[in-house]
């Protein structure tokens, strides 16, 4: 009898410090970035060289070198200012200008508590899904983990306790890398993905609608979000989606975010400096939108920094309550477990 009532105690004891350092903010939202490191400036690569690489609007810095370490440390500050977590990089190929570009970056991103995932671009061509099979993701994947995951374990994204690698579609139309390869937790993103049914994540929003803005969340809580599309001065059959800010698509989104932040786990945001397509945040001229260099980055702070300070206040505020509720009543179970253990023993 006297061991029966030792174990109810030690239990009780258990429970109850659980409960009692139980409160903490159970839900955590990650914001990331997509990033193009595909700039130059000699020779020039993807500043109007080309009617396929259409830049109208001018970075603060002007058109720079996504090599150039100056350059690179002044748009890690300002992700990092902003409340990013992590950056996804647009990747096009062992020893590609992009590769390159990209392992001069990573080096630098631990000093601004940055970490990185890698997205792996249709780089073999868009109409050829075919060649994106076993033996490219083998190959692949032994060089991402061997240049990438390895040397920056500590600052490579991690999710379901496995490195994260993106590849965009038509990557995953023909073959599906996940169960081959199940160390790595492998996520398609892409466009038109509840048609096309292989995807797993939106790269943006392309199902959008201005007038009623609802996003889509999917699967690991994951919700894409853009501050406009407009690839008008770059293809003749351009979309053209809030061009000049005026239908605060972006603010509408982060409030939907906001209202639905105990659904979310990740907010991705395309983009930091893709120019082609007009989706960057980074500080920069715009071309066609009458407002502060500063305007989109500066909504995207203010708004992250809503997002986390406000990290469910309510539900974390009741869930803490119930615990220390029953804390203090097995608090009190035990007090008297104990008198009358004690008492018994005295006699």
């Amino acid at each position: 009898m006297i061991m029966k009532e030792w174990v109810f105690i030690v239990l009780s004891v258990l429970i109850t410090t659980i409960l009692l350092v139980g409160f903490v903010g159970h839900e955590n939202h990650f914001v990331g970035i997509y990033f193009y490191p595909w700039y130059s400036i000699n020779p020039v690569r993807h500043w109007n060289e080309s009617s396929s690489t259409t830049v109208v609007d001018k970075p603060i810095w002007r058109f720079y070198d996504s090599r150039n370490t100056s350059i690179i440390n002044q748009q890690l500050r300002l992700i990092r200012e902003a409340g990013i977590d992590f950056i996804v990089f647009s990747w096009w190929g062992a020893n590609s200008f992009e590769d390159n570009a990209t392992r001069i970056i990573v080096e630098y991103l631990r000093n601004y508590n940055l970490k990185f995932a890698i997205m792996i671009e249709p780089y073999l061509g868009s109409d050829h899904p075919e060649y994106y099979n076993y033996t490219f993701w083998n190959n692949t994947l032994n060089y991402i983990k061997t240049n990438y995951i390895d040397p920056y374990n500590d600052i490579y994204v991690y999710l379901d306790g496995k490195p994260l690698v993106l590849a965009f579609n038509p990557i995953g139309m023909n073959y599906n890398p996940s169960n081959d390869f199940p160390q790595y937790t492998i996520r398609i993103t892409g466009n038109d993905i509840d048609n096309a049914k292989y995807q797993d994540w939106d790269y943006w929003p392309d199902y959008i609608d201005v007038s009623n803005v609802e996003l889509k969340i999917r699967i690991d809580g994951f919700v894409s979000i853009m501050p406009r599309y407009d690839d008008t001065f770059l293809r003749s059959s351009g979309i053209c989606i809030d061009q000049n800010y005026t239908e605060r698509l972006y603010v509408r989104e982060w409030e939907w975010i906001l209202m639905r932040r105990d659904q979310i786990s990740i907010v991705m945001i395309t983009s930091w400096n893709e120019y082609h397509e007009r989706t960057m945040i980074e500080p920069h001229i715009d071309y066609t939108a009458n407002v502060d260099p500063y305007y989109i980055y500066n909504i995207t702070k203010n708004y992250i920094h809503r997002l986390k300070q406000d990290n469910n206040i309510l539900p974390s505020y009741i869930y803490g309550f119930c615990n220390y509720v029953l804390a203090w009543a097995l608090a009190f179970f035990i007090f008297g477990a104990v008198s009358k253990f004690i008492l018994r023993t005295i006699r």
